[in-house]
């Protein structure tokens, strides 16, 4: 790891620690070279360690970026959430494929991103459901009179 001040390209790791909840390992660096302390945050990537399963048949590695782009647009009523938060919860979601599934299709991308959309916000949530067909039956009223 390079350092962050003098870019040095050796630094030392004087302490690491996983997170309980997250598959992510904090780590604390020293640069030899100007002395700065500084700590990193390394997670597991899932393109490079789990394939998405297509229905066609073949596979194709996760794309944080699609995934980003999708929740981002979600977010119609509110550009600061799109703006600000998309990132973090694609990230979440990232996290939860990467630690309960072993094999990942996308039918679990998109229930999982409805599930974590749901708990930070109902409306981007229904527009994420809507947009991936996620919601399948129509709620007709009853009692209001026939304009034909």
């Amino acid at each position: 790891m390079f350092c962050v001040n003098c870019f040095n390209k050796a630094t030392s790791v004087t302490n690491s620690r996983g997170n309980k909840k997250q598959p992510q390992i904090w780590r604390r660096r020293k640069c030899p070279h100007c002395g700065v302390i500084f700590t990193t945050y390394e997670r597991p990537s899932l393109a490079e360690n789990k394939p998405v399963h297509l229905n066609t048949g073949g596979t194709e590695a996760f794309n944080l970026g699609k995934l980003l782009l999708s929740i981002s647009r979600s977010f119609s009523h509110s550009p600061r959430d799109a703006a600000y938060s998309s990132f973090h919860l694609a990230q979440s979601v990232e996290d939860i494929l990467s630690t309960e599934r072993e094999i990942i299709t996308p039918e679990d991308i998109a229930a999982t991103t409805h599930q974590v959309l749901r708990r930070f916000d109902e409306s981007a949530a229904m527009q994420y459901a809507l947009h991936h067909s996620l919601i399948t039956s129509t709620r007709k009223r009853r009692g209001r009179p026939s304009l034909s």
